[in-house]
């Protein structure tokens, strides 16, 4: 199994609402995670995407790609969400999905450092919302942008 289908598993096995919301990862290539989900199950009583699911697969996304990124540096930890915002810009009409990317395609060396250092860490990520086919390079503009401050403690050897 893959390191992304083992991923995926441990999500739906760990967090039982992305199993509920169709929550799918799509790619990891060391620099961005996409994670999709489906309207059907995450709609508002006006038929389009409702706040908190979109809300969920962008926390998804960049959760997912703090988790993988350590996993990358062969270290495991405990990861959570300190701080996050999300700005609605358009409405979700179809099956959506997120995009997170390490800031300038890498791990931070002040993060890495602080991992070493201090066996933990905080890492500010951006996840965007499209609409559509999940694309690691989507052709549209964003309909929702999270921005959140993930924090790792508990670091060690994977």
């Amino acid at each position: 199994m893959t390191q992304l289908a083992l991923f995926q598993k441990r999500i739906h096995d760990e967090i039982p609402l992305s199993r509920a919301m169709g929550v799918q990862l799509h790619s990891w290539d060391g620099k961005a995670l996409v994670v999709s989900a489906p309207l059907e199950p995450n709609q508002n009583h006006q038929g389009t995407g409702f706040g908190g699911s979109v809300y969920a697969v962008a926390v998804t996304a960049a959760w997912g790609l703090t988790e993988l990124s350590l996993a990358d540096l062969g270290l495991r930890g405990s990861v959570v969400v300190q701080n996050g915002t999300i700005d609605y810009v358009e409405p979700v009409t179809m099956d959506f999905y997120a995009v997170c990317r390490l800031p300038g395609d890498e791990i931070p060396e002040r993060f890495r450092k602080s991992l070493a250092r201090h066996g933990k860490g905080r890492l500010d990520l951006t996840a965007e919302v499209f609409l559509g086919q999940p694309s690691a390079v989507p052709s549209g503009d964003p309909v929702a942008v999270f921005q959140g401050r993930f924090v790792v403690r508990d670091v060690r050897s994977g």
